[in-house]
């Protein structure tokens, strides 16, 4: 009897991130990931109950992930926070556009993960409604800086924190 190789948890992790970062969130299925790694669906099911803790799995990873930069960045004001949230974006491109862009549920918990250092550093205004237009403003600038748009960051953000100190 052959004995067959088995498919480390790691394996798949690594498998589904990375087809989730070539081809999306639409492509995220058993069948997509064992041929991605080159496996029957056997394997997955094997060591996750089902697609959706698998899902959890990589969203956590992201999470850490981003939580260790923002940590290591120690950001002590809107506008460095605003900046390291767009460097992350430039460091992981295509993380970015996937889990913080086109994943509503990671991109609720990023957002609970930023509104922590917001919050934990006492940010000027330091309530929900001012939150959610940062947040929108971070995330913004952030995508135009990964598609390499033609705008003028110094400006703008001078502007947007002249303006949210005011108001």
């Amino acid at each position: 009897m052959v004995r067959t190789q088995r498919v480390l948890r790691s394996q798949i992790i690594d498998g589904a991130y990375q087809l989730i970062i070539n081809e999306g969130f639409k492509k995220f299925h058993a069948r997509n990931i064992a041929q991605h790694i080159a496996c029957s669906t056997q394997p997955i099911y094997r060591e996750f109950a089902n697609l959706a803790e698998l899902k959890t799995v990589l969203t956590n990873r992201i999470l850490v992930k981003y939580s260790d930069f923002l940590e290591d960045q120690e950001p002590k004001s809107l506008q460095t926070l605003s900046n390291t949230i767009m460097n992350y974006a430039l460091d992981y491109p295509e993380e970015f556009q996937r889990f913080f862009l086109q994943d509503s549920d990671t991109i609720q918990l990023v957002k609970q993960v930023t509104k922590e250092v917001f919050t934990a550093n006492k940010l000027e205004k330091n309530n929900d409604l001012f939150f959610d237009f940062f947040w929108q403003y971070c995330i913004g600038k952030a995508a135009l800086a990964i598609n390499n748009a033609n705008h003028t960051p110094d400006l703008e953000e001078d502007r947007f924190f002249q303006f949210s100190l005011e108001n």
